[in-house]
């Protein structure tokens, strides 16, 4: 009898409990991150008689959480990589819209700025043609520091998104540790047996940890899980969670840093999640497209300065500064202990590229290094700024004095867009044309004919002298009547900062004048030439003109956006159907519930009538020995 009723109250609890495990997944088929949950029941070891072995009942073996660890991982993976995706693909697709807009973009202005000195060299006399340039000019300034306000608005922007981050992220890995105590403490309180709602409620906060930063995980044998970045740095070990913190970086530059536990930087070791996708927007997307963008404005500043250099405005004088010159950021590391400050001026637009520099002093020498590739740039010069530092297409002028171990951290192009203003403002100063014209004499008798003089350098104080070439024989000839100077056909000559080449054969006697062109002349050779320079390769060697270089711009910046997005769909597929099999292992099944909630009520019934059946024996068992 007492065997009946052991096993009928010992079925009773389980299927009670049984019930109570499905009705909690049914109360909790809608909460974020629950596993569903299973009684294990286990059969008591039975009783030996000589005829065999009887069964004395059902015992709970563990509530078992339903899932997989390994697909646990995956998904806080792939939230990871999607939300790492989410954040760059946002960016990446504003730069795009900001940079091809066909109001908003450059495309617009720069064609129009060329296209307004085309228009000025059909009528170089004209003022409205004139003022139309200038105001062309002006607008095109206009759009480069709107564009780059805009891009720095997003940097600013990414600097605040990356405070809060760290600040979410800190807040996750502190309640992970609290659960992490509280997990130990309840495997220890009851016989290893795991505490399931604290479990789920530690991977919702793995879940939400990792789509902020990518991160690994460890088991310890108490239960707890000990947490990593990707690249290794502990996050949570134990209860113990270690803080990210926020600071800017080394050289003051407004950039900001990550820094782990108030010492080390790892910015730069940092992947997945939000923040990874924070940091490689600003370091795969905002850094170069700024810095190309400063390239652009410095080659048009640069390259219009100097052909409007080469030519005379109606005054007669020669052209002064169209564009203001803008100038490279330097910022010295907060370490150095030396008085030098550098500035970043531009030379060579052949050899100007599009990255940041570091550049060192050891105590004798300056070494500068490309930020991107480590590569290291050959300078020359001595860094005064008569011999400045040159080399990489900028030219670097130091003041003050340096100490060994100083370092400098160069911007040149970064922040260039923002300083484009049209330094010209009177239409009447325009350098249209040629400042020299040259003539034959009439009474020359060779074949001997003459070219527009080319300027090689228009800062000679000579140049605009009054020059006249007076050939003594086929070979040889004087300037202004003195010396004798050997001729060889086809060999510009070279006088005053400027070259004259000859075409034909001179002839003793043959005379040659060049003049300064003179004030109010309608010449338009250097209106054309301001004209062409969109299309002359400037960049590159000479290989890329300033109009393809906003076009790679512009479709650099629209492939990655394209690119980001197709990759940001296919993670988006891939995290659905990974959430798919964590729903399929883990997931509550309302119709499976029901099934199971029918099938444990009737073995509840079954198990009280089996009690049922022991009393009604029991009581039997008595009215006969009262008898």
């Amino acid at each position: 009898m007492a065997d009946l009723l052991s096993s009928g109250i010992s079925g009773l609890l389980a299927y009670r409990r049984s019930l109570d495990t499905v009705s909690n997944n049914i109360a909790n088929a809608n909460t974020p991150g629950y596993s569903r949950q299973r009684v294990e029941l286990v059969s008591r070891p039975g009783t030996g008689y000589g005829f065999g072995y009887i069964g004395s009942g059902v015992d709970i073996g563990t509530v078992r959480r339903l899932g997989d660890s390994l697909l646990n991982t995956r998904v806080q993976s792939d939230a990871s990589a999607y939300t790492r995706l989410e954040a760059f693909s946002g960016y990446a697709s504003r730069l795009d819209r900001l940079l091809s807009d066909a109001e908003a973009g450059l495309s617009a202005p720069l064609s129009g700025f060329f296209d307004a000195a085309n228009a000025l060299a059909q009528n170089p006399s004209s003022t409205s043609a004139r003022q139309a340039l200038l105001g062309s000019a002006d607008t095109l300034a206009v759009r480069f520091r709107e564009t780059q306000a805009q891009i720095d608005g997003m940097d600013r922007e990414i600097n605040q998104r990356l405070r809060s981050t760290v600040d979410e992220i800190n807040g996750l890995t502190r309640a992970v540790g609290e659960l992490n105590a509280q997990i130990a403490q309840g495997y220890g309180e009851h016989n290893g047996q795991p505490p399931n709602d604290l479990l789920d409620r530690r991977d919702q906060l793995l879940n939400e940890l990792s789509s902020r930063i990518g991160i690994t995980t460890v088991s310890q044998d108490d239960g707890s899980l000990n947490v990593f970045t990707a690249s290794g740095q502990a996050l949570v070990l134990g209860r113990q969670s270690t803080s990210l913190g926020v600071v800017e970086d080394e050289f003051g530059s407004g950039r900001l840093d990550i820094v782990h536990g108030g010492g080390a930087r790892i910015t730069a070791q940092l992947s997945g999640g939000s923040l990874g996708g924070l940091i490689d927007a600003r370091r795969e997307l905002l850094d170069p497209a700024r810095a190309q963008l400063g390239r652009l404005a410095v080659g048009v500043a640069q390259s219009v300065n100097a052909q409007h250099a080469q030519g005379v405005d109606l005054t007669g004088a020669l052209g002064g500064e169209f564009f203001a010159a803008p100038q490279g950021a330097a910022y010295g590391a907060r370490t150095n202990t030396g008085s030098a400050e550098i500035t970043v001026g531009f030379g060579d637009l052949g050899q100007l590229g599009d990255g940041d520099y570091q550049l060192r002093y050891d105590g004798a020498t300056w070494t500068l290094t490309s930020a991107r590739n480590g590569a290291s740039v050959a300078l020359t010069g001595s860094g005064s700024a008569a011999d400045p530092l040159v080399g990489g297409g900028l030219e670097l002028v130091v003041s003050g004095a340096a100490a060994a171990g100083d370092r400098y951290w160069l911007r040149p192009t970064a922040e260039a867009a923002g300083q484009m203003q049209v330094a010209l403002r009177d239409p009447a100063r325009i350098a249209a044309a040629d400042p020299l014209r040259a003539t034959a004499a009439l009474a020359n008798t060779g074949s001997a004919g003459v070219s527009t003089p080319v300027l090689d350098d228009a800062s000679n104080p000579a140049l605009l002298d009054p020059v006249t070439l007076t050939f003594t024989a086929a070979d040889r000839y004087q300037i202004n009547g003195s010396g004798s100077y050997v001729y060889s056909a086809g060999t510009p000559i070279s006088v005053n900062g400027w070259s004259l080449s000859l075409t034909g054969t001179p002839a003793a006697g043959d005379a040659f004048s060049v003049a300064p062109a003179g004030a109010g002349n309608g010449g338009n050779a250097n209106a054309q030439a301001l004209a062409a320079l969109g299309g002359r390769g400037v960049f590159d060697g000479g290989r890329t003109s300033v109009l393809q270089a906003h076009t790679a711009l512009v479709s650099g910046t629209g492939s990655q956006a394209q690119q980001a997005q197709l990759r940001l769909d296919a993670q988006a597929a891939v995290q659905q159907q990974t959430l798919a099999e964590r729903e399929s292992a883990a997931g509550v099944n309302l119709d499976e519930e029901a099934a199971d909630l029918i099938r444990y009520q009737q073995a509840y019934q079954a198990a009280a009538r089996v009690i049922q059946v022991a009393d009604t024996l029991f009581q039997t068992l008595l009215q006969a020995a009262g008898r």
